[in-house]
């Protein structure tokens, strides 16, 4: 692709990450992210890359790497270190919100571009690590802000689109919507936004105020990062059009097959390893042109596929043992929906004359089993088996020898198996 030359009419795009690397193995969805932006963009981009102690030489090599390959320019900021003293400060205001296993301070990163950013960048693209960018980004850079300090979608925005209504029965618990900070018509997701640092930078520190807001109101915040932005945001930013930040666990239920031209959000561990699924191509021929793609990542993924593959396997056969010896000295009663019968019996060799009692999730409110313990081992195929375990126990049936999980001694499926998701995240 023939990229255009330093003129007049080219402007420098600048697009920043957020990152922790605590495994090593995260900075790969950066790097198929800025591929994609590359890729997809006819002008000058600069990365702006907020990262911690936890990016390692190697990785930061491979950024390098994919930059100069596609003849653009990446700056590195170590937040941990030169906002030490703030990070500090903001654990003891909010810890939860800064160091837990689900939330990291590099979710509250992108709080610090202004302040780390040189100030000669006045306009800001901020960019989620699981995105892949679809589109040349300079349709999203060139968009007027209309005097609003910051753009971004609303998730009303995107319902409409899908032609699907937000519950405000449950948005209105919320205390952001309560206290009319923002409602379910404003509420915007933050993994895509385009920046008016100037603005931003006149409003003073945000990070602290914000924690200590979401501290107060724990209970009522659900994403401590994007809460604070919203507090802050809401009532004044610039609502950009859904294809800024096509969220996946929306678009793979009501979107349409073909990929489009916007901005692929994969929050919600949406990406799956389906070559045949478009999103998810999209992604995958992004990351082969990275630095990331190489023979290591191929054995690995090999590797890491069949452990867990034998692993199931292994404890499947040894269930399937334990199940075998347990009915051997007793008769099988199956105890499962109706519409599981047919397929149950052929699975299980049932003979006519073994039991099959039809229950639906009626159970909850009691069960009926007629047949002795002595004499006959349960086998359910009942969805919550830990509540009627539970209940089971409670009535001192034990477990191998009176009853036994069914859907235990049923091979998974492969998408459920093989966790995807967490199969690219660890290699």
């Amino acid at each position: 692709m023939q990229r255009k030359q330093i003129g007049e009419d080219a402007r420098v795009v600048h697009v920043c990450y957020a990152m922790t690397d605590k495994q090593g193995t995260y900075s790969k969805y950066i790097g198929a992210s800025m591929c994609s932006l590359f890729d997809h963009t006819e002008t000058w981009v600069t990365v702006h890359l907020l990262h911690d102690e936890t990016l390692t030489e190697e990785n930061r090599e491979r950024f390098v790497r994919l930059v100069r390959e596609k003849g653009q320019q990446i700056f590195f900021y170590d937040v941990s270190r030169s906002c030490k003293e703030l990070l500090a400060e903001a654990r003891e205001i909010f810890a939860r919100a800064v160091d837990t296993e689900y939330y990291t301070a590099a979710a509250l990163y992108r709080l610090l571009a202004p302040r780390l950013l040189s100030g000669e960048v006045q306009r800001l693209i901020y960019l989620d690590a699981d995105t892949i960018v679809n589109m040349d980004v300079r349709k999203l850079w060139e968009t007027y802000l209309d005097n609003h300090p910051l753009g971004a979608v609303a998730e009303r925005t995107l319902m409409n689109h899908y032609q699907k209504q937000v519950d405000k029965s449950i948005d209105e618990k919320l205390f952001l919507f309560k206290n009319s900070w923002t409602d379910s018509e404003t509420c915007f997701n933050s993994g895509v936004l385009l920046m008016d640092l100037e603005k931003i930078r006149a409003m003073g520190d945000i990070l602290l105020p914000g924690l200590r807001f979401i501290a107060q109101h724990e209970e009522e915040c659900r994403f401590f990062d994007q809460d604070i932005l919203n507090y802050f945001f809401a009532r004044d930013y610039l609502h950009l059009p859904w294809y800024c930040n096509i969220l996946q666990h929306w678009d793979r239920q009501w979107g349409k097959p073909e990929v489009v031209e916007g901005i692929y959000h994969y929050m919600g561990r949406s990406l799956r390893l389906n070559y045949e699924e478009p999103r998810d191509r999209i992604f995958y021929e992004a990351f082969a042109g990275t630095p990331w793609c190489d023979a290591q990542f191929i054995c690995k993924s090999y590797a890491v596929t069949r452990d867990i593959v034998l692993k199931e396997l292994k404890q499947y056969l040894f269930r399937q043992q334990q199940a075998a010896a347990a009915w051997a000295q007793r008769r099988r009663v199956f105890v499962g929906p109706q519409e599981d019968e047919e397929q149950l019996r052929e699975m299980f060799a049932l003979t006519p004359e073994e039991p099959y009692i039809r229950l639906d999730e009626a159970w909850r409110q009691g069960l009926e089993l007629p047949y002795e313990l002595g004499t006959h081992i349960y086998v359910f195929f009942l969805n919550d088996f830990q509540k009627l375990r539970q209940k089971l126990e409670e009535a001192g049936w034990e477990e191998g020898k009176d009853y036994l999980d069914g859907k235990a001694l049923i091979l998974p499926h492969s998408t459920k198996l093989l966790d995807e998701y967490r199969i690219f995240l660890v290699m």
